[in-house]
């Protein structure tokens, strides 16, 4: 890790003492992450995720007093924080879990080079964004004339309604409403926002534009939304 550079925060939940060993051994080969708490009851976790501010979420779905699945609703308001990825042996859960908002989803028996490209990732992407995390209030509000949108200390706001967002929602805001005249197609936008090809596995994106577009019809009454131009991508319009 470059000098200046802070380790990523990580809280792992899983129901399974040895499931969690294992997990953390894992992380203690790559420098970037620094495991600073580790549960097996969920609801305890959910106090102490609150508390901690982790930057890493690793969470089974799987457990006895409550599935990672409910554990990540009940932290969402910390999603523009904090990346979530599940750790299971089921994969039926995958469509569910993007809908929360996890960056991955990772199936046991975890393959070690397949979580640290996942933490690559993350590291990259965090570090690539930081500026679009944290843009200024003149900067956004210059993104669209005669049009009252703008972002403020990390939160998008349409008139004086403030959308309540993930990261990766926020993202696939700023990069369309940034660009309204552009059309992007989802394997671009996907690469811009998880920092890595797709390789035409889009389906996390196709779950945050869905959601976001509920979000932006809501707050602003159909004028401002994302639509599919068919054959193209996704382009931001407003009225």
């Amino acid at each position: 890790m470059k000098r200046g550079e802070r380790m990523l925060k990580s809280i792992i939940v899983d129901d399974e003492i040895l499931a969690i060993h294992l997990l953390e051994a894992m992380l203690k080969d790559n420098e970037t992450v620094e495991v600073i708490g580790k549960f097996t009851n969920p609801l305890e976790a959910i106090d102490n995720i609150f508390k901690l501010k982790p930057d890493i979420l690793f969470l089974d779905i799987e457990m006895a007093e409550m599935n990672g699945i409910e554990v990540a609703s009940k932290v969402e308001e910390l999603a523009q924080l904090m990346d979530i990825i599940f750790i299971t042996a089921y994969e039926h859960y995958a469509i569910e879990a993007f809908s929360v908002q996890a960056v991955d989803y990772i199936l046991k028996p975890i393959e070690k080079m397949r979580l640290m490209k996942t933490i690559e990732r993350i590291a990259l992407r965090r570090k690539q964004t930081h500026l679009i995390d944290r843009p200024s209030k003149d900067e956004a509000i210059r993104i669209i004339d005669n049009f009252h949108f703008h972002v403020h200390s990390g939160r998008a706001y349409i008139e004086d309604i403030a959308l309540t967002l993930s990261t990766k929602e926020f993202q696939i805001l700023f990069f369309l409403a940034q660009r309204p005249e552009q059309i992007f197609h989802p394997t671009e936008l996907y690469k811009l926002i998880w920092a890595e090809e797709s390789i035409g596995q889009t389906q996390a994106l196709k779950v945050h534009i869905s959601n976001l577009r509920k979000k932006l019809e809501s707050a602003s009454g159909h004028r401002a939304k994302i639509v599919t131009v068919r054959g193209s991508g996704y382009q931001f319009l407003f009225e």
